[in-house]
């Protein structure tokens, strides 16, 4: 069992000691509600510490453990070193980041050439009619008109 996996597995366990930990001290409460008596009071807010106390610890083992990052594969991990995977991920965020930047000015044109065709049509009347919102009309029945939203 190597150290990420162990550091898993403590994370988990300190997770359900601390969920235990929570419903005994909420059933404690309970019971203390119905019954008062200062040992079970005293229990259930050790109980609550205890619950607070094994969340501090899982937040700690959790960052311990290395998720595996959307790159990260075995075929890499076994051939590249620590170095070439670190320059590999990069470069591949890099590539996605161009790629989104690209499809973003894309879509800027496309909204700006859009804009500019409704803005030069001669036959556009002066008000929104019914033929000018094709997108949200949902279906026409007689006079009204029904759009999405209603």
């Amino acid at each position: 069992m190597n150290e990420e996996t162990l550091y898993r597995w403590l994370m988990i366990s300190a997770a359900c000691l601390a969920a235990m930990c929570g419903l005994g001290a909420v059933s404690l409460v309970v019971l203390c509600a119905t019954d008062f008596s200062w040992g079970v009071l005293l229990c259930a807010l050790l109980l609550a510490g205890g619950a607070i106390g094994s969340g501090y610890v899982t937040v700690l083992f959790s960052t311990k453990t290395t998720v595996p990052k959307v790159f990260n594969n075995a075929d890499e991990r076994e051939v590249l070193t620590m170095k070439q995977r670190k320059e590999l991920r990069k470069a591949r965020g890099e590539v996605v980041m161009e790629k989104a930047m690209i499809e973003v000015e894309h879509e800027r044109e496309n909204i700006i050439h859009n804009l500019e065709l409704t803005a030069s049509d001669p036959d556009k009347p002066p008000h929104e009619t019914r033929w000018s919102l094709p997108d949200k009309v949902k279906q026409i029945r007689g006079p009204r008109i029904y759009l999405e939203d209603e």
